[in-house]
């Protein structure tokens, strides 16, 4: 079980880090083993229950608004208090007026957002780091410039997949109707006639008898599927199964990892930019990532860097990013300009994606319709021959 620990350093650092243990027992003495004191220890989402985070959408919105009203010179509290009850998503409604209830009793702006809890944990350090060094506006809007971005690459994304995803799902209902209602009717046609059939067409219509006689067998395998999916999603070890398998493919395998190297290197970019230290940046980044093999490989990178090494040596050792990206973090140190470097490299990593990714989507509608076509050939083939023979025997 996976346990969300808020905890002070030995220096006075306050931390927010996850740990897997038994219970909060456990954990908490982990903590204090490791040299930290844990000032609050509580469980992370479950398999099938995840915690309410603001929409990305949503967030945009409400930074875009509270950029405008800030750079115009209107004090936070104030602003905050303009745009509650803005906005059409009812939990951005409600998690602003914790928000603001909180900075009216003093509490920092950071800390009300964390308190509030649905807002993200990579936007709540962008806030930390603008508080400390004074330029929050200017934090915000680099990370309202990355949102964007990375809104937009995503939604190219899922526009590109949408024609693919549309074709497959239309083969396999195609399939199951073809299967479980044509295929079973054929069969009584030629078992009543008494029609000499070809081995395709039998083996066919023995299919689709199998396929109708089992049709309760394919809901169980349906709902399961369901189920097995949620898990993928969901839970850690379906999500690390899943990546292994992305992983394992020859090119796809590459682009999963270009496409997480650029989310890790804009993101440490980012938070670079406004002022954060690159150790507590590296622990945001273990905490928010989407890859289960990168969260958990970081923690060694972050041990590595606490302990003196270099960001790129430790990087290196962890093999979570592309080469590129390990070489330009070295750079970006041996410069003193590491926020720009990962800038650059996310740039790059963003267009070699999308490309490939726009180049495979234009092949697979294509291939898929091309299949689609060879498979109903196939079928008509099967079923028709029966009776194209039966009408030459009558002449």
């Amino acid at each position: 079980m996976r346990f969300t620990v808020k905890l002070t350093t030995a220096n006075g650092e306050v931390l927010i880090r996850d740990f897997d243990g038994q219970s909060p027992e456990e954990v908490r003495g982990r903590v204090l083993q490791e040299g930290g004191f844990p000032i609050e220890v509580k469980a992370s989402a479950s398999a099938f229950r995840s915690a309410k985070t603001l929409s990305a959408d949503s967030l945009i919105h409400f930074n875009t608004e509270f950029l405008a009203l800030l750079k115009a010179g209107i004090p936070l509290l104030q602003s905050l208090e303009l745009l509650m009850g803005h906005g059409q998503d009812p939990l951005m409604r409600s998690s602003l007026e914790k928000v603001v209830g909180y900075v009216r009793e003093g509490m920092a702006f950071s800390e009300a957002l964390e308190q509030a809890g649905t807002f993200p944990a990579v936007y709540r350090a962008n806030v930390v780091a603008g508080e400390r060094s004074g330029t929050l506006p200017e934090v915000v809007s680099r990370w309202l410039a990355f949102q964007k971005f990375a809104q937009g690459s995503k939604r190219r994304i899922v526009e590109a997949l949408f024609y693919p995803g549309f074709l497959v799902m239309v083969l396999i209902l195609s399939m199951l109707v073809l299967f479980n209602v044509v295929l079973p009717r054929f069969s009584e046609i030629y078992e009543g006639g008494g029609m000499e059939m070809p081995m395709a067409t039998s083996v066919l219509l023995n299919f689709g008898k199998f396929m109708r006689s089992t049709i309760w067998l394919q809901g169980i395998l349906g709902v399961g599927l369901v189920f097995f999916s949620r898990w993928l999603i969901a839970t850690e070890a379906g999500r690390r199964l899943w990546e292994r398998g992305l992983l394992a493919l020859p090119k796809f395998g590459t682009l999963y990892r270009m496409y997480h190297s650029s989310v890790f290197s804009r993101t440490l970019g980012v938070l670079l930019s406004g002022g954060m230290p690159v150790l507590q940046a590296l622990e945001v980044i273990q905490r928010t990532t989407a890859s289960e093999r990168m969260k958990v490989r970081l923690v060694t990178v972050i041990e590595a860097v606490r302990a003196g090494s270099s960001l790129h040596s430790a990087l290196d050792q962890g093999k979570i990013l592309d080469p590129l990206a390990i070489d330009m973090c070295r750079v970006g140190e041996q410069s003193s300009a590491l926020p720009d470097m990962l800038n650059h490299v996310a740039d790059f990593f963003d267009q070699q994606v999308e490309k490939a990714t726009t180049a495979v989507t234009n092949l697979i509608g294509p291939i898929l319709i091309l299949l689609m076509g060879l498979m109903v050939l196939g079928l008509l083939l099967a079923v028709y021959v029966p009776l194209f023979n039966a009408g030459n025997l009558v002449r």
